[in-house]
């Protein structure tokens, strides 16, 4: 039991004062504030003193060491990472591992099959991005104008359809064997089942033996990972166009070669891309990297006039209030419209037509009685590849999500911000919180029509390469835009989502919305905007409509705008965007973030240090597991020895005791409020504890990862906070110099996996090359 403290009389005094300032200041503002005419800012100003009451009580009580100043803990830190780097047999430091971070394994060897006509050809050829991005980077190069083949087998993992693929023809399983769970009552309790013929349908002549032409609706998870890849596999459409991202040139956009049609002629086992590259050459290995490099080198990126780079954008008010008639009247008067502006006046057409739109984006939703059925809801299900909820898995594939999606809207000149949980994150350390599950995004509705229009139902492919000449990534991200977006109110609540930029690796999401001006009924927080204009005022009298204030009149004069979801903001809330850092990208905020977050989370969302399972350790600048720490302040020394420490202090933490019985090691200690006291102890842990709590590997990678990051955007929000633009864009500045921004936090989705599981590709083409043989010899 953790031992109560005194007091020091010094912080007492403090406090007291701090309390009688703010009441006086309170009191004056009561006074102040008393009129109608500014009435409303009342709460606004008192909201605005707790922030920074609770900002002053929890600065003051947090002693900050100035960790990555004091040499004794860089010392220390060192010791510990020598330490872990030369003892790693699971290769779980891999990605802060400098030896191995310039020496990855980026090359790989073409399999024989593709350069001697006469060998046997697998009926299926192994996933590996390395390989399919080094021969598509490498054909651009030779052919930048050409439209590109493409099946989904050689973007996605696809290697648990192998075995229904390599079945003998009479052996092929049905869709009722495979997909029809009806039979187990328990399993599908309460469950509204979908019948299995109207989602999957029996074909003896395609290499599984069925076809997936439909949603399945509730199915259990390993199903919902068959039915998503057996979609892609042979039901899906090709993506319109592939974009090629580089680092902050802009693009390479390609069309895709009869993208409506399903044909495995286009895969690379059968398109005869990588026999013309290397056939008749010497060439027996690609290497992405290298193909990149080449790439980027020879042929000039597209769309480079398109970057944003401007410290700050002002949004223009009339990109908030879009006619989808005028759009569908523009588009209609123009000739030769190309496949994706067909496609997205189509879609215009539809949408205006149709009252009462049914759900578009379809989740791998879950079984009632899954314990954990509302996990599913966070996957296209498409692309779904199991449930990754709080693995590293999960972790990564958010970290690129955000990184590829806020490069691809930069370079291409989309305006857009992070918004609700994910301006949150941002707002306490840049990063986005390791309980998230997805991430939120908005852009006025002008950019929503200008992303579908340019950008629907492409994949946007990673850059492999960095402008420091170093491997990035192989992440690919399919953006889905929504066929209602001119329906700007809730409806029927189906549609809340307008797009989504989705990683077809995981299935995991970006949830995009437009904001927009409507009729949808304004939160009163804004009503003081019309109390103090009288010119506002007359012109919702001169409005109404019988005797009743036209919202969507009074919405224009507020300049509030809201997504489908009714989350309203202001113009004056909005604009300027101010460029800043988020998760080591740049990206744009909304220069009143404050006012935005106090709506939508409150003084708590700003300043509570426990959430959930987590607790913000303010000298790592890191939310932590409370567990870690718990046990940490219970007792140091065995933590230390769990952790497996060896040079570091096994100092007890301050004001810790240890707790010897069995009731106190059967503590939960993750799942629980932080009491005050508790709180106090953990913020006067010292530089030596510090240094202990870096002996668990999750803790010192994530320090390792994220310490210089975390440390600039600290002081930006200093200046911030401030007002003070001028000294936050001169950071931006100086950190994108020092550091590689735009790179990745976290490392590559895949390359992780090769690390962690071992992973081969040689192996994996031999045993596929086997099977077939073995299967041909039947």
């Amino acid at each position: 039991m953790l031992k109560s403290l005194k007091l020091p009389r010094r912080l007492i005094v403090k406090v007291l004062l701090l309390l009688v300032v703010t009441v006086i200041i309170i009191g004056t503002s009561n006074h102040a504030l008393a009129r109608p005419s500014v009435k409303q800012y009342k709460s606004r100003i008192q909201r605005a003193i707790q922030l920074k009451f609770n900002n002053w009580t929890s600065n003051f009580l947090t002693k900050d060491h100035g960790l990555e100043s004091n040499q004794d803990f860089l010392s220390k830190f060192e010791e510990i990472k020598a330490e872990k780097l030369a003892d790693d047999p699971a290769n779980e430091m891999w990605d802060i591992n400098e030896k191995v971070l310039n020496n990855m394994p980026l090359e790989v060897n073409i399999p024989g099959y593709f350069l001697d006509s006469k060998a046997v050809k697998p009926v299926i050829q192994p996933f590996d991005p390395r390989f399919t991005f080094a021969v598509y980077l490498q054909w651009i190069k030779d052919h930048p104008k050409e439209p590109l083949p493409f099946h989904w087998s050689d973007w996605v993992d696809l290697t648990k359809l192998h075995k229904y693929m390599l079945a003998e023809s009479g052996n092929k399983i049905s869709c009722k064997d495979l997909f029809d769970i009806s039979g187990n009552i328990e399993l599908v309790q309460n469950t509204n089942l979908v019948d299995v013929q109207k989602y999957c349908k029996d074909n003896k002549d395609v290499p599984l033996g069925y076809e997936i032409v439909g949603f399945s609706g509730p199915q259990t998870v390993p199903n919902h990972e068959i039915l998503g890849k057996s979609y892609l596999y042979s039901g899906a459409p090709s993506p319109v166009k592939l974009i090629f991202m580089t680092e902050s040139s802009g693009s390479y956009e390609m069309d895709v070669l009869d993208h409506e049609v399903n044909d495995l002629k286009h895969s690379l086992l059968h398109n005869s891309m990588v026999e013309s590259l290397f056939a008749q050459s010497d060439v027996k290995t690609v290497n992405v990297l290298n193909s990149y490099q080449n790439l980027v080198s020879k042929v000039s990126p597209e769309n480079g006039e398109q970057v944003l780079s401007d410290y700050e954008i002002n949004i223009p008010k009339e990109s908030f209030n879009i006619d989808p008639q005028n759009v569908i009247k523009m588009l209609s008067e123009q000739e030769n419209l190309n496949k994706p502006e067909s496609a997205y006046l189509d879609s215009i057409k539809y949408s205006t037509s149709e009252n009462n739109p049914p759900k578009f984006f379809k989740e791998a939703k879950l079984l009632e009685k899954h314990p954990q059925k509302w996990l599913g809801e966070h996957y296209d299900w498409r692309f779904f590849n199991g449930i990754n909820v709080g693995k590293e898995e999960q972790l990564l594939s958010l970290h690129r999500l955000v990184k590829n999606y806020l490069s691809f809207t930069r370079q291409h000149g989309i305006v857009t911000w992070i918004a609700h949980g994910s301006l949150l994150s941002w707002y306490w350390n840049g990063i986005a919180f390791p309980w998230d599950t997805d991430i939120d995004v908005q852009m006025p509705i002008a950019e929503l029509y200008n992303l579908g229009r340019r950008f629907n139902q492409s994949l946007v492919i990673e850059n492999s390469g960095g402008d420091n000449k170093k491997f990035n990534g192989m992440g690919k991200y399919f953006i889905d835009v929504g066929s209602s977006i001119t329906h700007r109110t809730k409806g029927n609540g189906n549609n809340n989502i307008d797009a989504r930029f989705i990683d077809v690796d995981t299935g995991l999401y970006i949830d995009i919305t437009g904001l927009a001006i409507t009729g949808t009924p304004a939160p009163s927080r804004y009503d003081y905007i019309i109390s103090a204009d009288k010119s506002k005022q007359s012109v919702l009298e001169q409005t109404k409509k019988d005797g009743q204030i036209d919202q969507h009149v009074k919405n224009e004069q507020l300049q509030a705008y809201n997504c489908r979801n009714n989350h309203f903001s202001t113009f004056d809330e909005l604009s300027p965007l101010v460029l800043s850092i988020v998760e080591n990208q740049l990206s744009y905020i909304p220069s009143n973030f404050i006012m935005t977050l106090d709506y939508e989370y409150g003084v708590k969302g700003l300043t509570k240090i426990n959430f959930k399972d987590y607790y913000y350790m303010n000298n790592l600048r890191m939310w932590v597991r409370t567990s870690k720490v718990l046990e940490y302040m219970k007792d140091p020394a065995a933590w230390l020895k769990k952790n497996k420490s060896a040079t570091v202090s096994n100092k007890p933490a301050a004001g810790s005791t240890k707790e010897s019985t069995k009731e106190a090691s059967d503590k939960k200690l993750s799942k629980r409020e932080v009491s005050d006291l508790e709180k106090f102890q953990i913020n006067k842990l010292t530089v030596d504890n510090h240094i202990d709590l870096l002996q668990n590997n999750e803790i010192f990678k994530e320090f390792v990862k994220t310490v210089e990051f975390t440390k600039a955007h600290e002081l930006e929000m200093k200046y911030l906070m401030k007002d003070d633009y001028t000294s936050a864009k001169a950071l931006i500045e100086d950190y994108s110099r020092q550091y590689n921004v735009g790179t990745g936090l976290r490392s590559d989705l895949f390359m992780n996996k090769l690390f962690k599981d071992g992973w081969n590709y040689d192996e994996e083409v031999e045993k596929l090359v086997k099977l077939t043989e073995a299967y041909r010899s039947v």
